[in-house]
């Protein structure tokens, strides 16, 4: 043990004594630690000093208390406890002391010399005690690794010790074991020999082995004596190895040999050949012969890698296929080969070592001609890919589809429950001149927008079909885009978007149709507005480069996720196709910029640095060289709508009902409708707002749209289920939506809505719906 890392803690109360000592202690270069209590001392003995010195006479508990409670901790009861007192001093002090726990005990004052030398000797015991008990430890370890059964018998054939296999051998605990008669522990085993070995041993004084069989497991018993100095028989080593896998393996390998053989001379589909550690063929086939084209004499001594092809020996799979086999056992592979006419096929095989106790031996390669299958699979995995790209390409068509018309659905319908609404009121219902001309501006707004969808579906079914018509004539691209900037500003200057024009007049004319060109124009700049959020900028410059003009159209708006990029001008496909997303749209805009540049002859694309980066789209259109002739162009104008039904509501008076809708126009037509009925109406224009008026007020009745940005009705009707009844979670509620597909109504019935009403609404249906689950049918105002 070295001196210099030694920690001893002092624990005594008198300060003087705890400086001589201390001083003593470091003086022969032990670290101290010192203490003034008892229950100090106890928590300083957790850091496991090397030794303690320990006072009797402490303020609190006295030493021989401390030392008891070291000595009874499994965690400190080696560490070595020197009494050393001044009160305590007679034999009967000193006894009990000693009969407590300490290792030794010494009377104040004490030499320094006697005092470093008990110190020394205490420490000198706990070295040779910790050495034993590790050694102790290390044997047992040894013992219990041993996977055969051990035991130590005594002269009488009582077992003295055990490893743990003889434990798990016998199922039984090492108490039950100890002090028992090997022939009793083992009586099943031994039973099926005459005399076994332990008692042989006592006759011959020679080590003793024997292998026998028990039921279905072989078992090697051996017994080696042990002897006195006197050359007295003590005892012996008895051990008992299940030597069954071995036995087996020996049958097993017998069997396998003759079968082996009757493969080498009847097997005509296995290529069967052994090879010698270096790879050379010693022994071949005629299975090898058939499937390879070698003549026994031909091949032998030759090496393996001759059958390999040149690609496979270029990356040394012959070398690797041999040190697979040696160092993990086996070999498997499927790759092509090369016969001795120099003609490939796709072989299946292993290479499996051969080893017996003088280690490796060679090795025994068998393969397959598998051409057909292999040329079957690369067919019907063509095929199958294929078919699988085929598939995909059809369910993302139909998927697209079907997304369309939902949002078709949606974008026809929600300007369309607007007009059809105010048509309703203002043909059943007197409006003061404010509430007329909002209602009037609502109507026009939402049918110049069902307008701008149909113009857009004819647009592209006329591009579909080939059938639209340009009026090319010269065309001065900066008078097209000063009139489409005109037309957008406006919705611009809602937002506090910076519209930029930086327009080159000389750039020269272009041959084309100046109303298709502005509305290329305008459907680019709408979109840069649209999705650049408040106080934002969209540039616009024209320039012209070499033989043709360039028109970039860029903002500071939500950019575009480089992996839609490729698809953002395809026909139907959006960024956000689903019922959550913020902005409306057909997805059709950006297909009609494409094919109306493409047919002026040019080319448009798209780049964005990613979301958040803005995003910028570029034109291209030849510059023209002479001057053209013009012709008419097709102009479809959208078809009106008329109706008219009476509205004779029921009464909703003192009913409280919460309208939750994202569109403006389409919350002010409900409210209106239902306050008409004397209803007292609350609308939000989100889930969060909505819930918020829910905690302040329960409503009697929920009329609620789906399709909503950030978070739809279901997620609302959700939330509202959620809430215990006291709190509203029991409100009737309709479903009020565009979404109109019979998959829409099973969402909505199963989210928790009770009815599912598709826009447009009729006024009267909507309120009788409400007085129905307000439970005031038959009521009228």
């Amino acid at each position: 043990m070295d001196d210099s890392v030694i920690t001893i803690l002092h624990v005594d109360d008198n300060e003087t004594n705890r400086y001589v000592v201390s001083r003593m202690l470091k003086q022969a270069g032990f670290l101290v630690k010192e203490a003034a209590t008892g229950e100090a001392g106890l928590r300083m003995v957790e850091q496991q000093p090397d030794l303690i010195i320990l006072d009797v006479k402490l303020p609190d508990i006295d030493g021989f208390e401390v030392c008891r409670r070291i000595k009874e901790n499994p965690v400190t009861s080696f560490i070595p406890v020197l009494h050393l007192s001044a009160s305590f001093v007679n034999s009967k002090d000193k006894a009990q002391g000693l009969e407590g726990g300490a290792d030794a005990y010494l009377a104040q004052p004490v030499e320094p010399i006697e005092l470093i030398a008990t110190v020394k000797a205490l420490l000198r015991i706990r070295e040779a005690e910790e050495s034993a008990l590790g050694l102790a430890k290390e044997w047992q370890t040894t013992f219990d690794a041993m996977s055969d059964s051990v035991c130590l018998l005594d002269a009488e054939g009582k077992v003295l010790r055990c490893n743990s296999a003889m434990c798990q051998l016998l199922e039984k605990p090492f108490s039950d074991i100890e002090g028992s008669f090997h022939q009793e522990l083992l009586q099943k085993i031994l039973s099926s020999i005459e005399v076994c070995p332990f008692s042989s041993i006592q006759e011959t004084q020679r080590r003793e082995s024997r292998e026998l069989k028990n039921g279905t497991r072989w078992f090697a018993i051996t017994a080696e004596p042990i002897f006195d100095q006197s050359k007295a028989f003590t005892g012996a080593v008895y051990i008992v190895a299940d030597i069954s896998d071995r036995k087996f393996a020996e049958e097993a390998q017998q069997e396998s040999e003759e079968r082996f053989r009757l493969l080498l001379d009847n097997v005509k589909d296995y290529a069967i050949f052994f090879l010698d550690t270096e790879g050379r063929v010693v022994r071949w086939s005629a299975g090898a012969e058939s499937i390879l084209g070698y003549q026994e004499a031909e091949i032998l001594g030759q090496h393996s890698s001759i059958i390999f092809t040149l690609e496979d020996l270029e990356r040394g799979e012959d070398r690797k296929e041999l040190h697979s086999a040696a160092t993990e056992g086996r070999a498997e592979d499927e790759r092509w080969h090369i016969r001795q006419d120099g003609s490939r096929f796709w072989a299946s095989g292993f290479v499996t070592p051969l080893k017996d106790e003088t280690g490796l031996r060679g090795f025994v390669k068998i393969m397959r001609d598998f051409t057909e299958r292999k040329q079957a699979e690369d067919e019907r995995a063509q095929l199958l890919a294929s078919e699988q790209e085929a598939r995909a390409a059809a369910e993302a068509a139909n998927r697209m589809k079907d997304e369309f018309l939902a949002t078709l659905s949606h974008e026809l319908r929600s300007p369309l429950n607007a007009m059809l609404g105010w048509l309703r009121l203002l043909n059943t219902r007197k409006f003061d001149e404010a509430t007329t001309a909002r209602a009037m501006e609502t109507i026009e707004r939402s049918a110049r927008a069902q307008a701008q969808l149909v113009e857009d579906l004819l647009d592209v079914s006329r591009i579909i079909q080939g059938k639209l018509r340009l009026s090319v004539r010269p065309v001065e691209l900066s008078t097209v885009i000063e009139a489409a900037l005109d037309t957008v500003r406006p919705a611009a200057e809602a937002k506090a978007i910076r519209l930029q024009s930086i327009l080159d007049p000389a750039a020269g004319p272009v041959a084309g149709d100046s109303d298709r060109l502005q509305q290329v124009i305008w459907n680019l700049v709408s979109n840069a507005i649209k999705f650049t959020p408040k106080e934002g900028t969209v540039q616009v410059s024209l320039e012209r480069i070499n033989s043709h003009v360039e028109i970039t159209i860029s903002d500071s708006g939500e950019g575009i996720n480089p992996d839609f990029v490729p698809y953002v001008f395809e026909r139907f496909r959006q960024a956000d196709s689903s019922i959550t997303r913020q902005y409306s749209g057909l997805g059709l805009g950006l297909a009609i910029v494409r094919n109306l540049v493409e047919l002026h002859g040019g080319t448009v694309r798209a780049h964005s640095e990613g979301a958040g980066k803005g995003a910028t789209f570029i034109v291209k259109l030849p510059v023209m060289p002479v001057r053209m002739e013009t012709s008419n162009a097709e102009r479809v104008q959208p078809a009106s709508v008329e109706s008219g039904v009476s509205f004779d509501p029921p009464s909703l008076d003192g009913v409280k009902v919460l309208v939750v809708d994202d569109n403006a126009d389409t919350r002010l037509f409900l409210t209106t409708v239902l306050e008409e009925c004397k209803a007292q109406v609350k609308a939000a224009a989100s889930v969060s707002e909505a819930m918020e008026l829910i905690k302040q007020s329960k409503p009697d009745v929920l009329v609620s749209d789906i399709g909503m940005p950030e978070e739809d009705g279901y997620t609302l009707i959700s939330k509202v289920r959620a809430l215990s009844p006291e709190q509203g979670g029991l409100i009737p509620a309709a479903a009020l939506t565009a979404y109109a597909r019979a998959e829409d109504r099973t969402r909505s019935l199963m989210s928790g809505f009770q009815i599912h009403l598709p826009k447009p609404v009729e006024p009267a249906e909507l309120a009788a719906v409400v007085a129905n689950l307000a439970g005031r049918s038959g009521i009228r105002c």
